[in-house]
């Protein structure tokens, strides 16, 4: 097991099955040598989203990605190609451009080295007096790009299999919910920092905590029933909550926590769950899609944006949602990680028992112990389960 385990730690019960599993142990969200191998475990092996194809819809038109320590240029060519590069000058390692825009010309603003939007090196002063210059030796260095749903990724591993393949059925299960998935339009982003590690923020998956955390939302008067629909697809999953029609459509007086109209065209909460860090979410009302993207920002930090997509024209009814979402649902999940990452520092902590029943109801923690299994085995392996202190070290 990877990882120093505290004195109070003494033996490993994280199981391959979830019926009898516990939580990972609390160090895992604090230990330098676990995040370490998650950076070239996960991070630098998965597909990460870059940003959108909107974004990109002209020739030239260029994003931007930082991830970690590591920033990724992806460029539309002129044969209208998606392409992305580390972004780097390969001169003397300055880097090349930041944030967003358009053009098809990337000049170092260092030494002013060029390169087109296929990363070939154009121009470079002086070079013609350097004897055994070669110009196609100092090409960008080119990233695995792919597109999803209208979404763009990246990713460092050039083994890398296409995303269709990684996430498959994923984009015909979004759309069939959606039919009009392409006709959203991005409405507002909504950034956050908060102190907590990344894997907090997908151990969430479950509805366990929602009527104690979320009451508002989830309980006998409230919009949603007491469901947790969760199907395992591999590195992703689909969450379903319903929702509740009788406080929906007003026939019991309810917490409605938002401008819901009744009888929407969409009366269920639906979330899927993409492999390592987005949550796709589509909240019961009008057609509309929250892009949930989270990464560390360190071993014990997070940042995480959710850009929001409604149909045009944006009404009163549909911003409510989206302001529901920042300012009642994500701001009572972020207290939540934030006290999570001081409790698992406790001494009095050390691992604990994940609630995992035969019927997989709604109280049910499998979909955690899914993406706990998965990093689990990114991190050590797949037959690294158990570990256990020698005996001098409990004394």
């Amino acid at each position: 097991m990877l990882g120093t385990p505290p004195p109070n730690f003494t033996k490993n019960k994280f199981h391959p099955d979830a019926e009898l599993s516990y939580t990972l142990p609390g160090f895992y969200y604090y230990d330098p040598d676990v995040y370490a191998r998650e950076v070239e475990t996960i991070w630098f092996k998965s597909w990460i989203m870059a940003g959108y194809t909107h974004e990109l819809a002209e020739p030239g038109s260029y994003i931007t990605r930082d991830f970690l320590d590591q920033t990724i240029l992806v460029v539309r060519g002129k044969d209208m190609k998606l392409r992305a590069f580390h972004n780097v000058c390969m001169h003397r390692g300055h880097e090349l451009v930041k944030g967003k825009g358009k053009k098809l010309i990337f000049t170092c603003p260092y030494h002013a080295w060029s390169y087109d939007a296929e990363g070939k090196l154009k121009a470079a002063g002086n070079a013609e007096n350097v004897k055994g210059f070669a110009f196609d030796e100092f090409g960008l260095s080119p990233v695995r790009v792919d597109t999803l749903l209208n979404m763009v990724f990246v990713n460092l591993d050039p083994k890398a299999k296409p995303v269709a393949d990684v996430y498959p059925g994923l984009e015909a299960e979004v759309r069939q919910v959606l039919p009009g998935y392409d006709n959203l339009k991005f409405f507002r982003a909504d950034p956050y920092r908060f102190k907590s590690n990344w894997k907090f923020v997908f151990d969430a998956m479950e509805c366990y905590h929602c009527p104690s955390l979320h009451p508002q939302a989830m309980g006998r008067d409230a919009y949603y029933q007491q469901s947790f629909e969760v199907t395992d697809h591999g590195l992703w999953q689909t969450h379903i909550i319903r929702g509740n029609p009788a406080v929906i459509n007003r026939e019991i007086q309810g917490s409605i926590a938002y401008d819901l109209q009744p009888n929407p065209p969409i009366m269920d909460v639906w979330i899927w769950w993409i492999w390592p860090n987005i949550y796709l979410t589509c909240h019961m009302g009008n057609p509309n899609m929250k892009i949930l993207f989270a990464m560390p920002d360190g071993l014990e930090w997070t940042w995480e944006t959710v850009d929001n997509f409604l149909l045009e024209p944006f009404t009163a009814a549909d911003i409510s949602n989206v302001d529901n979402f920042r300012d009642n649902i994500q701001a009572q999940d972020v207290s939540a990680m934030e006290s999570q990452q001081r409790g698992v520092r406790s001494r009095g902590y050390a691992q604990g028992r994940l609630i995992v029943d035969a019927e997989r109801t709604w109280a049910s923690e499998h979909g955690v112990h899914h993406f706990n299994k998965l990093v689990w085995e990114k991190i050590n392996g797949p037959d690294s389960y158990g570990w256990e202190a020698p005996r001098d070290k409990r004394a």
